[in-house]
């Protein structure tokens, strides 16, 4: 592999060429993006055409799935899949576990570089080499917003375009360092070229991202992304993934649904292929509670970008709390072999291991290691008191536990913590959970927005109380 990334070429280009690197004709390998997880690209904005695709990354899926794949037979028009059929049959009976995304190429870094540089220089010379790469290859060049405007973003001063680019490459990945490396790289675009406004759009999502997988406070988050998104779209109103932030901010901020819908819609009438459009578009109506309107949303994003992790979570949260736990519970366990520290997989199982009937076990596991994986050492003393307690007395006890542990961490009254009500609601302490979600809502915090899906919380939901907190957030309860 090393070899392929240092002597090799680097990258495929277009259907033409992945069709013939893999002896495939392009609708086979276009199914197989859908279908298999393919680990298929887009240069941004560009629409659907402008496809490349990583060697390394393509020869590590390739190692992933070499046993499943048909073999292919020669004919008259080229090579052919002697088994198509049977593997179409397969595939519409039990979704592949290949939707999530084989280990790329950024996360394989710091082991080949390890080997050349030492540990020591791991990140440094990651982000170095990922320059190099873009530099050698100067005809990728991020494109304007809209799949239907030729306009290219391509700013004079030399590394710029490279630079965005890195940027957009380790925003994918999702993680506290990659957030960090986008974070620098989309400042140091706007510090060289301060009219480039895919550089603010890519900041704006960046600042969201750092606020979930990462220790950015949601405030501050939340203020800086909405400077960078208005400043991208006061440059160009029709770039797509700015609209995409600021209907994000406007939802789960704001809590203004009517706003972030407009953003939404605009952001896709602009660009119909914008996948983070259709994925924030649906994470909204998940938490709005309409889940089969948010799994059309999450469907295109997956066919858009079928190799995103994030995108199979948040469809997988969809699913589970729609009546579809144990297909959920299958696809974010294929996330986490390809990735044990995956958050939101971690998350995501926690909360649906609440649905009724309840597994609790899996519950405790799933909180603590997401604990482990945030470096969240009070969380993590809270799951494991709450742990003794199961062994010992059983669900109520384990409750018991928790709260009184939340208790101790945060004993006033006044600022009530989000796992205290659940901890309240399990115990059957009604009043209690509905006067401290009052409070929550009163006080605008930002673990309100999920106050809908929460299974915890089932018991709560009959009465005008409950619809009153409901309506301060501005949701409602989910039509029957």
């Amino acid at each position: 592999m090393f070899a392929v990334i240092v002597a090799g070429k680097d990258h495929l280009r277009g259907w033409k060429e992945i069709a013939e690197y893999l002896a495939r004709d392009e609708r086979t390998v276009k199914r197989w993006e859908k279908q298999r997880g393919l680990p298929v690209r887009r240069i941004p904005g560009s629409g659907r055409a402008n496809v490349y695709i990583l060697v390394p990354e393509l020869e590590t899926w390739l190692a992933a799935v070499a046993d499943s794949l048909p073999a292919a037979e020669e004919s008259v028009d080229g090579p052919v899949e002697a088994d198509e059929q049977l593997v179409e049959t397969v595939l519409e009976e039990k979704p592949e576990p290949l939707h999530a995304p084989p280990k790329g190429l950024l996360r394989r870094w710091p082991v080949i570089l390890a080997t050349v540089a030492g540990a020591a220089g791991i990140a440094v010379a990651s982000f170095a080499l990922l320059g190099s790469f873009f530099a050698r290859h100067p005809q990728m060049k991020p494109l304007s917003d809209s799949a239907s405007r030729s306009t290219v973003y391509s700013s004079p001063k030399g590394g710029v375009d490279e630079l965005y680019l890195q940027g957009l490459y380790f925003y994918e990945q999702r993680t506290p360092a990659s957030l960090e490396h986008a974070h620098q790289a989309f400042e140091q675009v706007i510090a060289s070229d301060p009219k480039y406004a895919p550089a603010y759009a890519g900041l704006a999502n960046t600042y969201l991202l750092l606020r979930e997988f990462s220790t950015m406070p949601p405030e501050e988050a939340y203020a800086k992304a909405t400077v960078a998104a208005k400043r991208a779209i006061a440059l160009d109103p029709n770039f797509a993934d700015a609209h995409t932030a600021l209907g994000f901010i406007d939802f789960f901020s704001a809590w203004n649904a009517a706003a972030a819908t407009k953003e939404f819609e605009t952001a896709l009438r602009l660009d119909p292929s914008c996948a983070v459009a259709h994925h924030w578009y649906g994470s909204m109506l998940t938490h709005e509670g309409r889940y089969a309107e948010a799994l059309v949303q999450l469907n295109e994003a997956q066919r858009l970008q079928p190799t995103s992790s994030a995108i199979l979570a948040s469809k997988a949260y969809a699913l589970g709390l729609g009546g579809h736990r144990n297909e959920a519970t299958d696809m974010l366990q294929s996330m986490l072999t390809a990735d044990p520290n995956a958050v939101p997989a971690h998350r995501i199982l926690a909360t649906l291991s609440l649905v009724e009937p309840r597994d609790i076990p899996r519950f405790l596991y799933e909180s603590r290691r997401l604990a482990e994986v945030r470096n969240d050492p009070e969380s993590l003393s809270t799951f494991e008191a709450g742990a003794d307690a199961f062994r010992s007395g059983g669900e109520t006890a384990m409750w018991s536990a928790i709260l009184d542990k939340e208790r101790q961490f945060h004993p006033s009254r006044e600022h009530p913590i989000f796992l205290m009500i659940e901890a309240e609601a399990a115990l059957g302490q009604n009043d209690q959970a509905l006067e401290d979600l009052n409070t929550l809502a009163d006080q605008r915090a930002h673990s309100m927005i999920g106050v809908v899906l929460d299974p915890t919380f089932t018991t709560l939901r009959e009465g005008p109380r409950f619809e009153r907190i409901l309506a301060k957030v501005g949701l409602t309860l989910p039509r029957r």
